[in-house]
């Protein structure tokens, strides 16, 4: 994989070292006021950083290698040329050193400890591809095996609660037209909710069109015509093993939220579209992490909280989506804790003992219907220890 750095330095003095460990330069003291690099080879990928100080810098001639006692860096940045992720940071201080090597796929930085300040990372999608307004519907994808809430059991330790309005537009025969908007608040406990106690809490009128339905792995909710209706599903939701016992008594855990399937509409004239529109308005979360999980993802695993720390505290998030057309939520995090193991997110891989992130302001999520499409955060500090930074193409 081709590579390319560029820099301005000035340094004071310098030494030339040529022994048995190799040909090397030290510098004392080097001052780097632009780095620019360059990784080619699938999706190129671009870092840099202005303002560098190192403290004891050494390179080696025949390979690359550069080590620091320390380091200091004004700003830097790292985006892949696709722009589909991008990260910021106005200031990276190293006090402990660090070291960059050649990788196997581009260049590998390991660092004792690292503060970041102010950090802004976007994740741009589509994240999978929605159908425009004159195609037909993507077909299924296969059957997975495994459910997605099989892989999120890290949220049954969340508690908090949401506050959301749901509005439903329907096309009901022989009524016509009907606009259901019912106000939830829904408590979270342990990482589930009490879905018969959601139900008791419909209005009446809403609640006569409208309900919460449990048939072995499977939650619904269905609307009908009062008396002489028969039911259909709005949308609907697949339980694993554990949830589908946990259901029968009135619980269902939140990670099953995440295997849901909407109502599709008929395209055929013929048949009645009897779901209009269904909209999430005045969202309202507040939710914390409070116990030792752990989740598979981007090809590693991150692990949240320990035995001193929470997960996550504070999540808040407001905003609204629609399963047609453009939505957005906006939050903020009070502190994440993790500990990450071989992460792969765009173009960089990440290990670390342990990553902190405090102050998480400007969370904001875009929506293209129910379907994200970009992901942006802006984070206070960062601290992370024992980390290894690895930063080359995507691994696909």
């Amino acid at each position: 994989m081709a590579q390319r750095v560029e820099s301005d330095i000035t340094v004071q003095r310098f030494e030339f070292v040529s022994d048995d460990a190799g040909k090397r330069l030290r510098f004392p003291r080097a001052e780097c006021h632009e780095i620019e690099g360059k990784i080619e080879g699938g999706a190129g990928v671009g870092y840099g950083a202005r303002d560098c100080v190192f403290d004891d810098l050494e390179g080696r001639l025949d390979t690359l290698r550069w080590t620091a006692d320390a380091a200091s860096v004004g700003s830097a940045w790292l985006r892949d040329d696709a722009g589909r992720f991008e990260i910021a940071v106005e200031r990276v201080e190293m006090p402990r050193g660090l070291r960059l090597v050649r990788a196997d796929r581009g260049v590998e930085i390991v660092a004792p400890y690292v503060s970041l300040s102010e950090m802004k990372l976007t994740v741009r999608g589509p994240f999978g591809r929605t159908p425009g307004p004159d195609e037909p519907p993507a077909p299924p994808p296969p059957p997975d095996p495994e459910l997605r809430q099989s892989r999120l059991r890290f949220l049954d330790s969340l508690s908090g609660r949401i506050y959301l309005t749901v509005k439903v537009v329907l096309d009901l025969p022989v009524i016509g037209h009907r606009t259901l908007d019912q106000d939830l608040r829904i408590p979270i406990q342990d990482g589930s909710i009490n879905y018969r106690a959601l139900e008791d809490s419909l209005n009446w009128l809403e609640g006569a069109f409208l309900d919460i339905k449990h048939d072995r792995e499977r939650l619904a909710v269905v609307w009908k015509v009062p008396i002489v209706g028969s039911a259909r599903e709005l949308i609907a939701w697949s339980l694993d093993d554990d949830a589908a016992k946990v259901a029968a008594f009135g619980h269902v855990p939140v990670r099953s939220l995440t295997d849901f399937l909407l109502a599709g509409r008929k395209s055929d004239d013929r048949k009645r579209k009897v779901l209009q529109a269904l909209s999430l308005n005045a969202i309202d979360v507040a939710l914390s992490l409070l116990a030792p999980h752990s989740v598979e993802i981007g090809g590693g695993m991150i692990m949240f909280g320990g035995d001193d720390q929470p997960g996550m505290v504070d999540l808040k998030v407001t905003g609204s989506v629609h399963d047609r057309g453009a939505g957005e939520l906006k939050g903020a995090i009070g502190s994440v804790d993790t500990t990450i193991k071989d992460v792969q997110a765009g173009p960089v891989k990440m290990t670390a003992d342990r990553l902190h992130f405090d102050g998480l302001d400007e969370l904001e999520v875009a929506f293209d219907g129910f379907r994200p499409v970009q992901v942006s955060v802006v984070v206070h500090r960062v601290t992370a220890t024992n980390s290894v930074l690895q930063i080359g193409g995507s691994s696909s």
